[in-house]
């Protein structure tokens, strides 16, 4: 599957090859897409594009082209045999949860608890769309005893750099990443030694480079885009206490 095979592999490529998959994901019409139109729009050579489809895992440009079409097929197809909008959004919601579900790995669930369990001060960031699975995930983890505070407004989150330290562990809930108060934030707070724990989309670049550990969810754009991308935020805190909740009772850490 290719999305799989995307989360798998995504943070072996270079940049520009991960320009090239971040191409590929965005055409609509694979099987006109060719090679030398990729290399001309991209100003990469063939050769680049071919490597990075090699580190996906794939043999050919036309063993992924032909991967991620049936990818983009099922979607379709998902969304085409709905009869309401109340079913259609079913639908969209089911897609997502199983695609986000498939790119989950226990490994990367119990780093984030480790992390989180043994942190001196955890601080959970969320703005926008992101808050309230953010501040839902604070509310547990305040349950637990655990040291925890929810940052949301620009001025407190700036402020984190000032107090973090390599004790403490970031939380950023960002579905894309492209809020620059909080990257500059972060990226100050990661000079301080400070631990940067992501839960975001494939594709956010900036935010999973400079991240100690990284949880993807699964992210298109249709309609109730805020909507669902909260929901693949509280899938993955829900998922991520039940872990730390496990770990706590075994008391391995």
């Amino acid at each position: 599957m290719f999305l799989e095979q995307l989360k798998n592999h995504y943070e072996k490529l270079s940049l520009n090859e991960q320009e090239v998959i971040d191409y590929l994901m965005k055409q609509e019409n694979l099987d006109t897409l060719t090679l030398k139109k990729m290399s001309a729009d991209l100003y990469l050579s063939s050769s680049t594009i071919v490597r990075a489809c090699k580190k996906l895992g794939y043999h050919t440009f036309n063993d992924l082209r032909y991967d991620l079409r049936l990818s983009k097929e099922l979607s379709k197809y998902q969304g085409q045999k709905t009869q309401s909008s109340f079913e259609e959004l079913k639908e969209q919601l089911t897609l997502e949860f199983n695609q986000t579900l498939s790119i989950l790995s226990e490994e990367d669930f119990h780093f984030f608890a480790q992390q989180i369990i043994n942190a001196r001060r955890i601080f959970c960031i969320g703005v926008g769309s992101s808050y309230m699975a953010m501040s839902d995930f604070n509310r547990k983890l305040k349950l637990v005893n655990l040291w925890s505070n929810d940052y949301f407004e620009h001025y407190s989150i700036k402020r984190i750099a000032d107090i973090s330290t390599k004790e403490d562990v970031i939380i950023v809930f960002s579905l894309g990443g492209r809020t620059e108060e909080v990257n500059q934030s972060v990226y100050a707070a990661k000079q301080n030694g400070t631990r940067i724990l992501s839960i975001t989309s494939l594709g956010n670049t900036y935010l999973s480079q400079l991240s100690d550990g990284v949880i993807y969810v699964y992210d298109t754009i249709k309609k109730h885009e805020k909507l669902r991308s909260r929901l693949m935020f509280n899938l993955v805190g829900t998922l991520l206490f039940e872990v730390i909740l496990d770990e706590l009772a075994k008391g391995d850490i």
